[in-house]
């Protein structure tokens, strides 16, 4: 299974470039999963049945809707235990946006959309691969994603 940090200020482009690496893996075959941290609680919506049985203090709450399943659980999990069931579930490549101070592979998105140009150094990551400005490397970063997840127009 390989790891991939995506870190970068807010409104860097993160969340944009995932999706782009996710539709890239899923063209060739690949099982994908993400883990997104956030800073923030967002609460399940409680006027549903399943966000009801959440707020309650259900450790696990699942709900399948045709097509797929969701599992709320409480409380969070290292982000160790999330990687670990992944693994065991044979997935492929795992997206993980966040997390920064983790030690996996990373690359860093260093223009903030909204705030500007952000100095990456100050935030001491460690284990990075690439940086790039996603207002002129978009191109640059695929390609980069392609060689280090070894993903060629030969293996169609």
């Amino acid at each position: 299974m390989k790891i991939l940090q995506i870190a970068g200020y807010k409104n860097t482009g993160k969340t944009t470039l995932i999706l782009d690496f996710v539709q890239l893996l899923k063209q060739y075959g690949y099982t994908v999963a993400i883990i997104k941290h956030h800073h923030i609680t967002e609460d399940v919506e409680n006027s549903t049945d399943t966000g009801r049985f959440f707020e309650a203090g259900a450790d696990y709450t699942a709900f399948n809707m045709p097509g797929h399943s969701v599992m709320l659980e409480q409380p969070e999990k290292p982000l160790t235990v999330q990687l670990q069931r992944f693994q065991n579930e044979g997935v492929d490549f795992v997206l993980v946006e966040g997390y920064k101070n983790e030690n996996y592979s990373k690359i860093i998105l260093t223009h903030s959309f909204t705030e500007g140009d952000t100095d990456i150094n100050e935030i001491g990551l460690t284990n990075v691969l690439n940086r790039f400005d996603m207002r002129y490397d978009k191109d640059n970063a695929m390609n980069w994603f392609k060689e280090w997840s070894n993903i060629s127009n030969e293996n169609v």
